[in-house]
């Protein structure tokens, strides 16, 4: 609930300045991106015993975005969030002795969001973005040993592999034309802390 008041307090800062902003170069009506950002907030974290340590071999996040432009400031859309991760365990850290098991981890993300452009100008845009959604998470086990070790395994309940997802971006930037960029963004969620990646316009009907 806490995380909900945060956002929607978010949400209101950034449509303030965005509002006040001169009419400058107004965006597509139609926006593609796809982008790839590190350390993205999955909250999903199996672990297979508190004793146990492992080895993290992070992809980082892969996403995919449609915003629909209401005006020149405003736009709201749908993301698609992909995180694959791979742990091996071990029995002691940070060596590869004693191992336990190999375990791949990944989530899919579904999430509306609301994207502002507080600054348009010929080839800069500067904005900010906010999204929430639902995250669905499963696992995979290799090369486990249940007559060497015991693993806690985790709930195969439908409502356990279900969790809230969002992103919150105070500062994107996007370089380019109107109708391609490439853009930075720095933020948390499932898109990653910092993400980069290119935006596509649809060329508006005269």
């Amino acid at each position: 609930m806490k995380t909900k008041f945060i956002i929607l307090g978010l949400l209101v800062a950034f449509a303030v300045p965005a509002f006040a902003q001169r009419d400058t170069i107004r965006s597509n009506k139609n926006e593609f991106s796809i982008g790839y950002g590190v350390m993205p907030s999955s909250s999903f974290r199996f672990k297979p015993g508190q004793h146990y340590y492992p080895l993290e071999e992070h992809v980082g996040a892969i996403y995919a975005t449609y915003t629909r432009r209401l005006n020149k400031v405003i736009g709201i859309g749908a993301t698609y969030c992909f995180d694959p991760r791979v742990y091996t365990y071990y029995e002691t850290p940070r060596t590869r002795e004693g191992l336990i098991c190999r375990l791949g981890e990944s989530s899919h993300t579904l999430m509306f969001h609301l994207k502002i452009n507080w600054l348009n100008t010929k080839y800069v845009n500067l904005y900010s973005k906010v999204g929430q959604g639902v995250m669905a998470w499963g696992y995979n086990l290799k090369e486990y040993q249940p007559d060497v070790f015991e693993i806690d395994m985790p709930s195969n309940k439908f409502k356990d592999r279900i969790d809230y997802a969002y992103q919150i971006v105070p500062i994107g930037v996007e370089i380019g034309t109107k109708r391609c960029a490439g853009f930075i963004q720095c933020g948390i969620g499932m898109e990653g802390m910092i993400s980069i990646g290119f935006r596509y316009g649809l060329k508006d009907k005269e």
